[in-house]
C-alpha cells in the first residue's frame, strides 16, 4: 500500500505529513504538491523548510505544476471567477493530481487534511476517489486528536514559523491573498498587508469587466442590506479608503470593516 498525500504549503497538510508518516513509516509514503504559482513567499519558505525535515526521513516529494495559475485559467474561460465559479480548483489541483495518481501501480490511499471544520467535505471526497478505485483517510480526524493550534505544533514540534499569513488573520493561507473564492474580509487582508497584489488583481478585474458579457460581474458579493449584488474590488477599496479618511483613529491597529486587529504591524 503506497499512502500519497497533498500538501497545500498550509499548517493543516503539513501535520497531515506527519500524522501518516508516524503511522505508516516514510518510506511507504509520497508527498504531492500541486503549485498553483500565486502562494505567498512565506509558504514557499515554510514548504522549504518541512521539504528538507521530511527528505531527511527519506519521504518522496512529488511537484506538479500545470503551468497557469488561477487568473489565466480564468481568463481562458472568458470568466470572472468567484466563490461560486472556480476552474482553478480543478485544473490546478485536482485534474494534475488525478492524473498523477492515475501514474502510479498498486494500491493507493489519498490522505486529505480536513479536520473538524471539514467533516462535511469527507463523504463527497471519499466517494469521488473511491469510484475510482483508491481509498481515502483524514488523518487529522485520527485519535487522538491534535488539541493544540497548529501554529503551535509547528513552533513547538518542529521549530519552524508557520506561514505569516496566519498570522495576518486569513482564512486560508491559500494564494497569496488573492484567491479568486475568498471573501470580503479576506481582500481587505490583502488591501492593508499586500497592496500591490491587490493592484494587480483589481486591474485584472477591471480588465475583464470591459466586455459586453461580463460588465456586470465581478469577483465579490456584497450582502448587506438584505440584498445581494456584485461588487468590483475597485468599489471594495474605494469604500475603504473613504472609511479610513473619516476614521483614521480606527483604522491604527487594523480594518474596522473585517474587525481584524494589528494587520499593519504584520506587514
Amino acid at each position: 500500500m503506497m499512502h500519497i498525500v497533498s500538501f497545500s504549503t498550509g499548517l493543516s497538510s503539513a501535520i497531515c505529513v506527519e500524522r501518516v508518516r508516524d503511522k505508516y513509516g516514510p518510506a511507504s509514503m509520497r508527498v504531492v504538491f500541486m503549485d498553483t504559482l500565486i502562494e505567498d513567499n512565506d509558504n514557499y519558505r515554510f514548504a522549504k523548510e518541512m521539504y528538507s525535515r521530511w527528505l531527511q526521513d527519506g519521504i518522496e516529494l512529488v511537484f506538479l505544476t500545470e503551468g497557469r495559475d488561477p487568473y489565466q485559467v480564468a481568463k481562458d474561460h472568458n470568466i470572472i471567477a468567484n466563490q461560486k465559479l472556480a476552474p482553478c480548483t480543478f485544473e490546478l489541483k485536482i485534474e494534475p493530481f488525478v492524473k498523477y495518481l492515475e501514474s502510479l501501480s498498486g494500491d493507493l490511499t489519498i490522505h486529505i487534511g480536513y479536520d473538524f471544520t471539514e467533516v462535511a467535505r469527507c463523504e463527497a471526497t471519499r466517494k469521488n476517489y473511491e469510484a475510482r478505485g483508491w481509498s481515502v483517510d483524514f488523518p487529522l480526524l485520527w485519535k487522538p486528536y491534535e488539541m493544540r493550534p497548529y501554529s503551535e505544533v509547528a513552533r513547538d514540534d518542529w521549530s519552524i514559523e508557520p506561514p505569516r499569513m496566519y498570522r495576518q488573520g486569513y482564512s486560508h493561507a491559500n494564494c497569496g491573498g488573492v484567491c479568486v473564492k475568498q471573501g470580503i474580509g479576506d481582500w481587505l487582508r490583502t488591501l492593508i498587508n499586500y497592496p500591490e497584489r491587490y493592484a494587480k488583481a483589481e486591474q485584472w478585474e477591471r480588465e475583464m469587466r470591459d466586455h459586453p458579457v461580463r460588465k456586470d460581474y465581478a469577483m465579490l458579493r456584497d450582502q448587506s442590506n438584505g440584498t445581494v449584488k456584485p461588487i468590483t474590488l475597485e468599489q471594495l477599496r474605494k469604500q475603504h479608503e473613504g472609511k479610513a479618511e473619516m476614521q483614521p483613529s480606527l483604522f491604527d491597529n487594523g480594518c474596522v470593516v473585517c474587525g481584524v486587529g494589528d494587520l499593519l504591524n504584520e506587514a
